[in-house]
């Protein structure tokens, strides 16, 4: 059998019938099949038709789970320096990103990549960023509450996927931000992003005043004096990380290091090592 006809919909419409089947051989060449698809049969399945329930559904995304792990190691490459080499790289932030954002997505449902989410966004955007900059983006995409925080569940894996924001999901404090910055600088809007613990906070010139927002709080406004409040008992290292903007360095090892933890806490091992060898490709080098 050639490697073209392993991933044809041919192929993955006999495997979906074998889906339900419990004999353990048969449910390890189903999912040893399965690592043909690289993780991701959500346009096969479109175009298949296929009506699959819930639990089956669940059952399919849980098999292709080995093959979105191998693929997120592949497309992991990260220069020699670590997290240092990307101190000011957006572009190997926003790629690497959108391969956590692939490799969190459950690979069946059919949703649109990172890069085409916000560029689709920034284009809806490009107006209102014309006429009110850094300002008129904080307003449409938190203050009208497009996008949601979600303090019910701030460590959930999923609020790290970016696609998931996107597609108009909640997220944490974290992953706003990340929309905020990745849709501002598409734009040519200079905003940049404060990196403190369990938290995030956006920083821009508005009218020339320089303002700080809040984007889990739908984009409130919070002024330099609340600010020096919030973490005056920080020690002096984190008190210095609210003084300069965060790099995409520091911002994807913050991605990763919570991921990790947040597997941790909730005994996925398997994801929370994954995540930690992540990790390791990333502090090779101080930045």
């Amino acid at each position: 059998m050639t490697a073209a006809s392993d991933t044809s919909p041919e192929r993955l419409a006999l495997l979906l019938r074998l889906l339900d089947d419990e004999s353990p051989p048969v449910r390890a060449s189903v999912e040893a099949a399965l690592s043909a698809y690289d993780g991701d049969v959500s346009e096969l399945l479109v175009g298949l038709h296929a009506e699959l329930g819930e639990p089956e559904l669940e059952l399919l995304s849980l098999m292709l789970l080995p093959a979105r792990r191998e693929r997120l190691r592949r497309e992991w490459i990260v220069p020699a320096g670590g997290a240092g080499a990307v101190q000011d790289d957006w572009d190997q932030l926003e790629a690497l990103l959108r391969s956590l954002s692939d490799y969190l997505h459950d690979g069946v449902t059919m949703r649109q990549p990172l890069g085409d989410a916000l560029d689709l966004l920034s284009e809806e955007l490009e107006d209102i960023a014309a006429q009110e900059g850094a300002a008129g983006l904080n307003k449409a995409l938190f203050e009208s509450n497009r996008f949601k925080a979600n303090f019910r569940e701030e460590d959930d894996p999923d609020n790290y996927d970016l696609a998931h924001t996107l597609a108009g999901n909640p997220s944490n404090a974290f992953g706003l931000g990340l929309v905020f910055l990745f849709v501002a600088r598409r734009l040519d809007i200079d905003v940049e992003g404060i990196n403190l613990p369990q938290s995030f906070l956006c920083r821009f010139h508005d009218e020339g005043q320089v303002v700080l927002t809040e984007p889990a709080m739908k984009g409130r406004a919070i002024t330099s004096e609340e600010l020096a409040h919030r973490i005056r008992r920080y020690p002096r290292e984190i008190r210095a990380l609210a003084a300069r903007p965060a790099t995409p360095g520091e911002l994807l090892v913050r991605v990763v290091e919570e991921l990790a933890t947040s597997w941790s806490v909730r005994g996925e091992t398997e994801d929370a090592e994954l995540m930690e060898e992540l990790l390791a490709t990333l502090v090779k080098a101080p930045f």
